[in-house]
């Protein structure tokens, strides 16, 4: 294997590595068929007909979304897809709150390269930007409850 190949599998492994995912699923129920993330009803009061499928977790990391609102929006819209993949058509929201992203570097630089001898400026700023978070349960509804709203 070529020398740029093994770098780019490399940085691949690297850039793979330092993804963390926005939702994470512990099953503590049957899961059923998957659905979609519209089926899925957001609810703050337990159904009392209702069964608990999974224990969701979800963020608006990497959502390129810069407000507030639109970052719960992100972290929501995560755990409906989350709750829909193991086929829950509910989800208890029990928990919203934020937690620090990784940090980002921005700056600028200047140079100046004479003969043999290089010069160099960088000045930049590193800060962290905050995350949204939920956590909820997925329920299992049948039919028969299908008519309470959330």
């Amino acid at each position: 294997m070529g020398l740029y190949v093994r770098g780019l599998v490399i940085l691949a492994v690297v850039t793979l590595a330092g993804c963390a995912s926005p939702t994470t699923t512990n099953m503590i129920g049957t899961a059923r068929a998957p659905l979609t993330a519209d089926q899925v009803s957001v609810y703050l009061e337990k159904p009392a007909c209702s069964e608990a499928i999974a224990l969701l977790t979800a963020t608006s990391d990497a959502s390129f979304t810069f407000s507030d609102q639109a970052k719960m929006d992100a972290a929501l819209r995560r755990l409906r897809e989350a709750a829909a993949a193991v086929g829950a058509n509910g989800v208890l929201l029990r928990k919203t709150g934020e937690q620090r992203d990784d940090s980002v570097y921005v700056g600028s630089g200047v140079g100046r390269q004479t003969g043999s001898v290089g010069f160099g400026i960088n000045i930049g700023k590193s800060f962290g930007l905050m995350d949204k978070t939920a956590e909820g349960v997925a329920l299992w509804l049948p039919p028969e409850c299908s008519d309470l709203t959330p």
